[in-house]
């Protein structure tokens, strides 16, 4: 259930920082990890809104703050699947009313030892429809066939480990973003897409985000451990292309030597009737 901010210091309404865009020439590109990939990027300045101050529209913009406990050690397996993993899908049930919710691909990113590379400066929308089912089979194989066959709606959960005091997530408003700025690209390796958990040991896509001067992006200053930051991205049961991208940035009124961004994010794919 989305959580009304309540923070005591909502901050400055914007702040005017680079976003990395993909290049145009990105369509049809590979990515093999964080910072690995065949195509360039672009700096464009764009500016970056404050959410807390206009609770965004989870069904129109396709981001929503929500609330959580903060009693999980992230960096213990075992305790994000006992305790994390169950809250995960409740929180997507409650907020999209979902049947079921299957969670995968965990990642504890940042802190002082760059854990998996680090935060992704780069505007992407990671699945498309075609590879959601295909770890729905992965995930649920005995009733792939039944729920393959369903809409899959592919919903992230990223939450800060401690206090975001730099690098931010910013999310892009989903309503301003057209189908041609999304350029599809394959992840893991080529010749055998075994190996890379990314990939999911099958031919495995997403999409990359074109610049375009009419995306609106936010972001929510000085996240809390206890907030969590849900935000939509592949939904087969909308054609339009309106996922919201997302992407970590430099955030130019940071504090320089301010601890490094810790957080840690959980894909799910929620089935609708």
């Amino acid at each position: 259930m989305a959580n009304p901010d309540t923070s005591q210091e909502k901050g400055s309404a914007y702040v005017d920082a680079i976003i990395k865009y993909p290049e145009r020439a990105a369509e049809g590109g590979r990515i093999w990890g964080n910072k690995d990939f065949n195509f360039k990027l672009e700096d464009h300045r764009m500016r970056i809104r404050n959410a807390r101050l206009e609770n965004p529209n989870f069904a129109t913009r396709g981001f929503a703050l929500l609330h959580r406990t903060t009693d999980i050690d992230f960096a213990d397996k075992q305790d994000v699947e006992r305790r994390w993993q169950p809250q995960v899908k409740q929180l997507v049930k409650e907020l999209t009313g979902a049947s079921d919710v299957f969670t995968f691909l965990g990642i504890l990113r940042g802190g002082e030892q760059d854990e998996a590379g680090g935060p992704a400066l780069m505007a992407h929308v990671d699945f498309d429809g075609d590879t959601l089912r295909g770890w729905i089979a992965k995930l649920a194989p005995e009733r792939a066939q039944e729920l393959t066959k369903k809409r899959l709606v592919n919903i992230n959960v990223w939450t800060p480990v401690r206090l975001v005091e730099n690098m931010p997530l910013g999310v892009c408003d989903a309503s301003s973003i057209e189908a041609a700025d999304l350029m599809r690209v394959s992840f893991g390796k080529e010749e055998t897409k075994h190996g890379d958990e990314f990939a999911g040991g099958f031919d495995s896509r997403g999409f990359v985000l074109a610049f375009n001067a009419n995306h609106r992006w936010f972001y929510y200053p000085k996240m809390q451990p206890d907030e969590a930051l849900a935000f939509r991205l592949c939904d087969t049961g909308d054609p339009s292309g309106h996922m919201t991208a997302h992407t970590a940035f430099v955030d130019p009124t940071s504090v320089p030597g301010s601890p490094k961004r810790m957080s840690y994010e959980i894909r799910t794919i929620a089935v609708l009737n």
